[in-house]
């Protein structure tokens, strides 16, 4: 029992390790003001590349049936160089069996989603650097894409480095 107690006292003030990340770089368990975060693109649509812009459909949320709730899937990539970044997403976001390719990227700041009277959910699945933007508005649609499009405004547009085949 104490030792449980100082497990979750040390969850609190110390760092962890993203064992599961593709790198062993530990981040802070609470995301800090100013954290960098990254959305992995998968659809040509929800950008253009010719202008380096993230579309609003890039960040809008999806409906979990189970968790019952609006939410938007990010990963934290706080300490992390660029080819460690796209490392993380081919390993734990690309699935291309099922036509799931990422194509782009999306960085930015956490401010940029927490001024939108957003919330963040550090649930860990399915890596350690994975969080959830929850919070969205439950029955207006168009409250969510205005959200979205702040968002996106201010996000910065990272092609995947792969040769396109």
């Amino acid at each position: 029992m104490v030792w449980n107690r100082f497990a979750e006292i040390c969850r609190k003030f110390f760092w962890r390790a993203s064992k599961n990340s593709g790198t062993e770089l530990p981040i802070p368990v609470e995301i800090q003001p100013g954290e960098l975060f990254t959305r992995f693109i998968f659809s040509s649509a929800h950008f253009a590349a010719s202008k380096g812009r993230v579309k609003p459909h890039a960040v809008m949320p999806d409906f979990n049936e189970k968790k019952k709730r609006w939410e938007t899937s990010i990963q934290r990539i706080a300490r992390l160089t660029s080819s460690e970044v796209w490392a993380v997403g081919y390993q734990h976001a690309e699935h291309s069996a099922a036509r799931r390719v990422i194509k782009a990227r999306a960085d930015g700041q956490i401010d940029q989603v927490t001024r939108q009277k957003l919330s963040l959910d550090v649930n860990g699945p399915p890596y350690p650097r994975h969080v959830d933007i929850v919070g969205w508005p439950e029955s207006d649609k168009d409250a969510r894409l205005m959200r979205a499009t702040e968002i996106s405004e201010s996000l910065n547009l990272v092609m995947d480095p792969r040769p396109k085949n």
